[in-house]
């Protein structure tokens, strides 16, 4: 099927724009890896440093207008692609999404020498991302007990909420993201 111009998706049958769905989010996927490539390489260089960021995801959220949330995934994953070969592929693939990639790449960094990808990819084939994340919540969990209390006890730990007032005596709550 041709691409369609972005005037023709009014045009489009159903089962024509669900097809182009699928694949325009599955390109995203693959350009999502390039850029993680991209921006593991840029972190590495050190460019960053000499325009005067603080960090290789400051220079990325601010020049490619993203979130650091997202700027630090690009890198992680990047930096990370070697030892997940097998999810790479099933991106490349189709597969799986990107967001699944960078969700695996979180647990192998927090699981470390334990991490195992074959039965997380298994996992990630059959989930949706929102789900595959708390599969892999849980295999953190089960591969390093005691980090992984030790890493919920600092979260308690540091839970905060504070109010303040304006200067009528409104009370502000903070904003939960």
């Amino acid at each position: 099927m041709a691409q369609p111009a972005v005037d023709d998706v009014a045009l489009m049958t159903d089962a024509e724009v669900r097809e182009e769905l699928i694949r325009e989010c599955r390109e995203r996927d693959a350009r999502d890896l390039r850029i993680a490539r991209l921006a593991a390489r840029f972190a590495s260089s050190e460019t960053w440093d000499d325009e005067g960021f603080v960090s290789a995801i400051d220079w990325i959220r601010f020049n490619c207008h993203m979130t650091s949330g997202a700027a630090a995934n690009v890198v992680a994953v990047g930096e990370a692609m070697n030892r997940l070969p097998q999810s790479v592929q099933a991106t490349e693939d189709g597969r799986i999404g990107f967001a699944h990639v960078v969700t695996m790449t979180r647990t192998a960094n927090t699981v470390g020498t334990t991490f195992d990808e074959a039965p997380l990819l298994a996992k990630a084939l059959e989930n949706s991302p929102g789900k595959f994340h708390y599969i892999c919540h849980h295999y953190r969990h089960a591969a390093d007990r005691k980090g992984f209390e030790a890493e919920q006890a600092e979260l308690v730990h540091n839970r905060r909420l504070s109010f303040s007032t304006w200067e009528d005596g409104s009370v502000l709550l903070p904003e939960v993201v």
